[in-house]
């Protein structure tokens, strides 16, 4: 299984459960994990062949910019779904995502959710 990682992506939403996360926004830190059976791109040296990760960046830039939601575990199953829509050679994804300034009262790096997804898992959806 081929893997392609788009790790630490940042970017800032303003999605949370709290009213003050909805108005002033936060980070997010994004790490998807595309797992494909076998990347055709590694044989032919063709974009066509592959998952193009900067189109890839742009969808995730676009959801987590644009839509504002309460949970990043919905969060994360919305970005799964668009980018398994967009490539068909994609069997699964994990999507891992970190908010480092978490409304918590505490010390802490991040507070995460890590949603995983096979194409199986998602087949109605897609």
């Amino acid at each position: 299984m081929d893997k392609i990682v788009l790790e630490n992506m940042r970017f800032r939403s303003y999605s949370g459960v709290l009213a003050k996360e909805k108005e002033e926004g936060q980070e997010f830190v994004i790490t998807l994990t595309l797992l494909i059976e076998r990347i055709p791109g590694c044989k032919t040296d063709n974009i066509r062949d592959t998952v193009d990760y900067g189109r890839v960046y742009s969808m995730v830039r676009e959801y987590v910019e644009e839509v504002s939601c309460d949970l990043i575990e919905y969060m994360a199953e919305q970005i799964i779904l668009r980018v398994m829509r967009a490539f068909s050679m994609v069997d699964g994804i994990t999507c891992e995502i970190k908010k480092p300034l978490a409304p918590i009262d505490g010390e802490f790096d991040s507070m995460n959710v890590i949603i995983s997804r096979t194409r199986n898992d998602l087949e109605n959806q897609l």
